[in-house]
C-alpha cells in the first residue's frame, strides 16, 4: 500500500508536491507536539518518575528521530520513485520524438500527397508531396480554405462531410500555385479527434500520365473499331454484290431447276452478308442481337421466295439474346436452311400456315428451333438424303458447334438445336 501511496505521490506535479510535503511536515510536526504532550503527561502523573524533568525531553527527542528516520526513507522513496519516473517520461519522450520523425518522413515522402481539412474546409495538415505537386509551402496552406486547391470541393467533397460514406473513392482536380489544373485519383475519409473536432483526410494521386495513356489506348481502340466495322461493311458489299451477280444469271437462266439452286445461294449468302451488316451498322463489334437478325433475315427470305401473305413467319427471341459472330454465323446458317427448307415444302398443299422460329440461352446453353405446321415429311428420308441444306444443316451442328439435334414430323416439321457457348464474347 505505502507504494501505491509513494507512486500516486510521484505523479503529483512539482508545485502542488512542495505545498504536499509542506502540509505533510506541519500537520506531523503538530501531531508529534501533541502526542509527546500527552504521552508526557500521562507517564508523569501514573509513573515513578513525578519529578524527573528530563523524562519528557527524551520523549520528545526519540519521537522526533524516529519520525524524522521515517521521513527520510519516506522522503527517499519518493525521490527515487519520482526520478524512476522522470527517467521513463524522458525515455518515452525521446520514443515519441522518434516515431513522429518516421511518420513524418514517411507521411512527407509517400508517393500521395495527403492534407487534412476540417468540415469548414480550414486545411490544418498537409505534406511535403502536396506542397511540391501545387507549388505551396505548408505556411501558405494551412489554415486556408480548401477551395485553394481543390475547386470542385463543392461537388465532391461535401459528400463526404454528409457522411454518405465512410471510405471514398473519386477523380477530381486539384489546382497549382499558378492556377494549372491536373487530374487526381482521391481517397478520403471522416474521422474524429475527439467530441468536438472532426476531420476529413484525403490521399491524392496525380494520374496526369494515366489519363494521357488512356486517351492513346481509348483513340487507339476508336481507330480499331473504325477499321473493324470498316471490313464488315466491304465484306458485306462484296457480298452483295456476289448476290447481285446472282440475281442477273437468274435472269438469263431458264432452266427452273438452275434459278432454283441461285434462289439459294442467294438466300445463304444474305444470311452471312447480314451478320455483317448488323455488326457494322451497331454499337458492339462483339455481338450480334438476334432477335434483330431474324427478323431481318425473315423479311429477306419472303421477298426473296415471294411467299404467300397466309405463309406467317413467328420470331420469339429470349431477352438479351446476343451472340459473338462466329457462333452468329453459324446459328444463322441453320436457321436458314431450315427455315428455306419449310418455305419451299412445308405448304405445297395449304393455302395458309405458320413458321415459328424460337431462340433462346439457359445459362451456358443456347436452344433454338424452326417448327412449321405443314405437310410434314419423311424423317428417315430426310436423314438419308443428299440435300445440300440437310448436309449443311448436320455439319454445322456435330462438328462446329459440337450440339445436338432433334427432328420430328409430328403436326408439321420441327428441328431444335442444342449446343453450348464457350467464350461467346471471344468470338
Amino acid at each position: 500500500m505505502l507504494n501505491d501511496i509513494l507512486n500516486v505521490i510521484a505523479r503529483i506535479p512539482n508545485e502542488k508536491k512542495a505545498k504536499l510535503y509542506s502540509f505533510s511536515f506541519l500537520v506531523i510536526g503538530i501531531l508529534g507536539i501533541i502526542i509527546v504532550n500527552k504521552l508526557s503527561i500521562f507517564i508523569i502523573q501514573n509513573t515513578e518518575h513525578k519529578d524527573n524533568p528530563i523524562l519528557p525531553l527524551l520523549i520528545g527527542i526519540s519521537f522526533f528521530i524516529i519520525t524524522s528516520i521515517f521521513l527520510y526513507y519516506f522522503l527517499k522513496s519518493i525521490a527515487k520513485i519520482e526520478k524512476e519516473a522522470k527517467e521513463k517520461l524522458i525515455q518515452f519522450q525521446k520514443e515519441e520524438s522518434e516515431n513522429l520523425k518516421l511518420i513524418n518522413f514517411v507521411l512527407d515522402n509517400t508517393a500521395d500527397a495527403i492534407y487534412w481539412f476540417r468540415f469548414n474546409g480550414s486545411i490544418v495538415y498537409v505534406n511535403n508531396r502536396l506542397c511540391k505537386m501545387l507549388g505551396y509551402t505548408k505556411d501558405e496552406l494551412i489554415g486556408n480554405n480548401i477551395t485553394i486547391i481543390d475547386k470542385k470541393f463543392s461537388e465532391i467533397e461535401k459528400t463526404i462531410i454528409r457522411k454518405e460514406r465512410q471510405y471514398n473513392y473519386f477523380e477530381s482536380e486539384l489546382t497549382t500555385n499558378d492556377g494549372k489544373t491536373f487530374p487526381c485519383f482521391i481517397a478520403a475519409n471522416y474521422f474524429s479527434a475527439n467530441e468536438n473536432e472532426e476531420f476529413v483526410c484525403a490521399f491524392a494521386r496525380d494520374i496526369t500520365e494515366q489519363k494521357r495513356k488512356e486517351n492513346i489506348i481509348k483513340s487507339s481502340l476508336e481507330e480499331k473499331e473504325i477499321l473493324i466495322k470498316e471490313i464488315h461493311h466491304r465484306v458485306k458489299n462484296n457480298l452483295q454484290v456476289l448476290s447481285s451477280l446472282l440475281s442477273m444469271q437468274k435472269r438469263r437462266e431458264t432452266n427452273s431447276e438452275i434459278t432454283n439452286q441461285l434462289d439459294k445461294t442467294r438466300s445463304r449468302i444474305y444470311a452471312i452478308a447480314l451478320v455483317h451488316e448488323i455488326i457494322y451498322q451497331g454499337d458492339d463489334l462483339r455481338f450480334i442481337n438476334m432477335d434483330q437478325y431474324l427478323t431481318k433475315l425473315s423479311y429477306a427470305m419472303k421477298d426473296i421466295y415471294n411467299l404467300d401473305e397466309n405463309i406467317k413467319i413467328e420470331i420469339s427471341v429470349s431477352k438479351k439474346m446476343n451472340l459473338g459472330i462466329n457462333y452468329s454465323v453459324l446459328t444463322a446458317l441453320v436457321i436458314h436452311e431450315l427455315l428455306l427448307n419449310s418455305i419451299k415444302h412445308a405448304f405445297k398443299n395449304k393455302d395458309e400456315g405458320i413458321i415459328s422460329i424460337t431462340i433462346e440461352n439457359n445459362n451456358d446453353d443456347v436452344i433454338f428451333e424452326v417448327k412449321d405446321n405443314g405437310i410434314g415429311c419423311d424423317i428417315e428420308k430426310l436423314k438419308n438424303s443428299n440435300s445440300l441444306g440437310w448436309q449443311l444443316i448436320e455439319s454445322v451442328v456435330e462438328f462446329q458447334l459440337d450440339g445436338n439435334l432433334e427432328i420430328s414430323s409430328k403436326d408439321g416439321f420441327s428441328c431444335r438445336v442444342t449446343y453450348k457457348l464457350v467464350n461467346n464474347d471471344e468470338d
